[in-house]
């Protein structure tokens, strides 16, 4: 009878290996920055000039609202293609989904890059990526709430 309980104690301890695994990797904003979005946006987030726009100062004004933190993770699940401006700058390019990623990451470099060039942020939440999930969005309407967004200042 001990022995059997050793070994569902063990097969549940192992089980919960990926578990604990995931939840070290998600609280890790930073290291999920360096990896999947450093490249392109620099490690500091200030972008590349006529490439790709920077993230510093800009995602913890954009994530100051409700309104703003669901474009950001909308961004992140269902990627961002065609044109966009950015203080006055033209960028046409193509950022790929993250949909991969579970919420914890996506709401960890979120949270991460809020806090890029200062900024500050509550954060945001793996729910509220989860609530962006839920509601599968192509690049045209991800476009039009990112326009939207611009024209009520929710987008700087």
């Amino acid at each position: 009878m001990m022995r059997h309980g050793f070994r569902i104690m063990l097969a549940g301890l192992l089980g919960m290996g990926p578990l604990v695994a995931s939840a070290a990797m998600a609280a890790d904003g930073a290291a999920l920055y360096a990896g999947k979005c450093a490249m392109c946006h620099g490690p500091a987030g200030a972008g590349r000039p006529g490439t790709f726009p920077a993230l510093a100062g800009r995602v913890g004004a954009i994530a100051s609202s409700p309104e703003g933190k669901a474009y950001l993770a909308a961004v992140l699940v269902n990627g961002l293609h065609g044109p966009i401006l950015v203080e006055g700058q033209s960028y046409k390019g193509f950022m790929p989904s993250f949909k991969a990623l579970s919420d914890d990451d996506i709401a960890a470099v979120l949270s991460y890059a809020a806090t890029l060039g200062g900024g500050s942020s509550s954060g945001i939440s793996a729910q509220e990526v989860a609530s962006v999930r839920s509601v599968p969005m192509d690049a045209a309407a991800v476009q039009a709430k990112r326009t939207a967004l611009q024209a009520s200042h929710v987008i700087p």
